[in-house]
């Protein structure tokens, strides 16, 4: 009803929005009608209108009744009457409210005019005002409805306050109209502040659902980017690797120095486009969350120095010193990912390196234990300061964000070995200040119960002296604190200039006399401590065929090193980065075994050859495959290819394989079914004789391993192929082959 009811804004017209306040209208409608009918017959039953006008009271009731039951059959009635149609709902309520807050205003003068001001009428007065004080935010949003309202109810009784002609009675009249002039001016206020908030609240559910839309879109297209990435880096890295196999297969023929210096250029070349695939397809995954942990025991000890190593070369390559120290707490066994883990430590040193540039790195290894079967292992990295300094954090882990003015590629790798630490529960921070850059990474692994022992250091090193002679480097502490972790007795001697001649010579003609093991450690790029000691023993007195000597050398060192060989006869070269086990071997042979081991291979008198082993070889692509097949028939097998897994099962039941290799391509799923079709047949046709399976793959997607291994698959190799990986992997399932 437009008196009642004029929608001026467009959330006025919003169904679900008037709905909401109708049904809450409706709530109240119906807590008021039930409230207002107790009253009257509290007022009735106490108060003296029956007595004095019997007849009207009944009346009076009686109407009171018909109404309730005419209003409360649209409020009980609100979901069906409503559904079927709002307005037509809106317009009998605000009808039917009418009438009845128009009857109850006909009670209040009934009882002002007989009783005047009895106490029946003041109950009922102030019932009447406090029920509109108390529902004015609920019918305020239909302010004009509620206004109406107050008027059909209060304004005759106070214009029959006015006739009265009493003094009580004016006072009544002239507060009623102020409350009912007040209550309309909030009712009014009210309402625009509700139908603003709807208004505020459907705008921002509507942005609210844009922004959803567009997330969704851009998940999409972020998704779409993701697998295109992924795809096209297959594709790159299926291509990169038949081209360094190629370019191996071409170093090992007979070419000249210049042809051979174009392949090794190639060659590397070649890795580093395999690597920046594989950083990106791994980046890829570290951005979206999807990083799957493969959980399994594995020796931590022998990853983290495998993994050191591995990136040292690639500092050596540089001319950067890199040298690290592993606590002796670490726990050799925890279950844990294995590949994450190497792929973590590689990525922060290689990362750290493209930083430092020039100097020295210096990588120490801790270990704490947060609970009985669970500890956290921290890695912190620290350069000498001779690099550039770091950017905030922000900036330097975007995709391929760069260090200032060195243009140095970074994001990349910090980006991978930041998701890579967090998804095993770590994290990656970093502090760089003009005294050097620091990194700390941290991994959490669950640690095997039963723990092998890494090192029990030799008895005979206890209480040995060593002179330790050195020149710089962070490394040096650490190298200290392994030898006396030996039981060893370090003197230690710091030689930077000519002005220390006389120390050092002294040192050493005093080793000389004693025979006393001396380790040489000279700096990066700085063979003054080796010459100066070549010459020290050239010129000394003391014949120093009893003095072993050891030098833990870095690039460049072990040609500087080659007069000791010819002067010294107990002399040994060790580059660094050494880890403790390789110090501690190398010192108990350069002190106690003097000479290489025999070796304990028993050879026949005959002088046979180990057998020629057959390979079968199942490659669907035939480009793929004749890398593959030269580099397995130059590394002595016997090789036969199948195009297809049905041509291969034709092979398998008309001659006799040791070994079957499954060049798997892209498709995990593909390449798993291969599997499982060579396990069944070997199933139902060759029980008792298992041969062994080995998948090829270029692919790097996380869930090959554990989909292939439940098909059956031993091993697999990830591509390109190396001779030497090619051969110990075979050769640990069958042997070696015949030359």
């Amino acid at each position: 009803m437009p008196m009642f009811d004029r929608p001026e804004l467009k959330v006025q017209k919003d169904r679900r929005v008037c709905r909401l306040t109708d049904a809450r209208m409706a709530k109240y409608s119906r807590r008021v009608m039930l409230f207002t009918i107790m009253v009257f017959f509290i007022a009735v039953t106490v108060g003296e209108l029956p007595l004095v006008a019997p007849q009207l009271t009944l009346v009076l009731a009686i109407g009171l009744i018909l109404l309730s039951l005419l209003h409360g059959y649209h409020l009980f009635r609100f979901g069906s009457l409503y559904a079927a149609g709002p307005h037509r709902w809106r317009r009998r309520y605000f009808f039917t409210a009418i009438l009845f807050a128009g009857w109850w205003g006909l009670i209040l003068v009934c009882h002002e005019w007989l009783l005047g001001f009895a106490p029946e009428t003041h109950f009922l007065w102030l019932y009447t005002v406090m029920y509109s004080a108390i529902v004015v935010t609920v019918f305020a949003p239909y302010y004009r409805f509620l206004t109406w309202c107050l008027v059909v109810s209060l304004v005759p009784a106070s214009a029959t306050s006015f006739l009265s002609g009493d003094i009580l009675g004016t006072v009544y009249g002239v507060l009623s109209l102020a409350f009912v002039w007040l209550i309309s001016r909030q009712a009014r206020l009210e309402s625009e502040n509700y139908w603003g908030r709807m208004g505020a609240m459907q705008e921002l559910q509507q942005r609210a659902s844009q922004l959803a839309v567009a997330s969704k879109r851009s998940d999409a297209a972020i998704e779409l980017t993701n697998e295109f990435v992924a795809n096209i880096g297959q594709e790159f890295r299926s291509q990169l690797t038949d081209s360094l196999g190629a370019l191996a297969l071409l170093e090992a023929e007979q070419l000249p120095e210049r042809q051979r210096e174009w392949v090794r250029l190639a060659k590397n070349a070649s890795r580093q486009q395999l690597k920046l695939v594989d950083n990106v397809g791994l980046f890829t995954r570290v951005a979206r969350k999807s990083i799957r942990l493969r959980q399994g025991p594995f020796n931590l000890v022998k990853t983290v120095e495998k993994s050191f190593k591995f990136a040292a070369k690639a500092s050596h390559r540089q001319r950067l010193e890199f040298n690290f120290e592993i606590d002796d707490k670490l726990p050799v066994m925890v279950i844990g990912d294995n590949r994450k883990t190497s792929q973590l430590i590689r990525n922060l040193v290689e990362a750290a390196t493209a930083i430092a540039q020039q100097g020295e790195i210096w990588g120490q290894v801790d270990f704490s234990p947060i609970s009985t079967a669970e500890g956290q292992m921290t890695i912190a990295l620290m350069d000498d300061g001779q690099g550039e300094i770091l950017p905030d954090e922000s900036e330097l882990f975007g995709a391929f964000s760069r260090v200032d003015s060195a243009q140095v590629a970074t994001g990349l790798g910090l980006s991978i070995a930041k998701g890579l630490a967090e998804a095993m529960g770590g994290y990656l921070q970093l502090h760089s200040s003009r005294d050097g850059n620091r990194y700390q990474v941290a991994m959490r692994f669950a640690t095997e119960p039963n723990q092998r022992f890494y090192l029990v250091p030799d008895r005979r090193l206890q209480d040995l002296d060593i002179l330790l002679l050195h020149q710089k480097g962070l490394f040096v502490s650490g190298l200290e604190k392994a030898l006396s972790s030996f039981g060893m007795e370090v003197q230690g001697l710091k030689y930077t200039s000519s002005a220390h001649r006389p120390a050092l010579e002294e040192a050493v003609q005093q080793a000389l006399v004693r025979s006393q093991l001396v380790l040489l450690v000279p700096a990066m790029g700085d063979s003054s401590l080796l010459t100066a000691v070549q010459e020290i023993i050239d010129h000394s007195d003391v014949e120093p065929k009893n003095c072993p000597l050891m030098c833990l050398g870095a690039y460049g060192h072990k040609q500087a090193f080659t007069p000791f060989i010819k002067s010294l006869p107990c002399t040994q070269y060790l580059s660094r980065p050494a880890t403790r086990k390789e110090l501690h071997d190398a010192l108990i042979g350069l002190l106690f075994c003097g000479g290489k081991k025999t070796s304990r291979r028993i050879v026949t008198s005959s002088g046979a050859h180990p057998r020629q082993y057959a390979l079968l070889l199942i490659e669907e692509s035939r480009q793929h495959q004749r890398v593959t097949e030269e580099m397995l028939h130059t590394l002595g097998y016997r090789v036969e290819v199948a195009r297809s897994v049905v041509d291969a099962l034709e092979l398998l039941s008309e001659g006799h394989y040791d070994m079957l290799l499954v060049d798997c391509q892209q498709n995990t799923e593909h390449s798993a079914q291969i599997i499982e079709t060579l396990r069944h047949w070997e199933s139902e046709h060759a029980v008792e004789n298992r041969l062994p399976i080995i998948a090829l793959t270029s692919t790097t997607e996380e869930q090959f391993e554990g989909r292939c291994l439940a098909a059956g698959m031993d091993d697999f190799l990830t591509k390109p192929l190396g001779k030497d990986q090619l051969r110990e992997t075979i050769e640990c399932w069958l042997g070696s082959a015949r030359d």
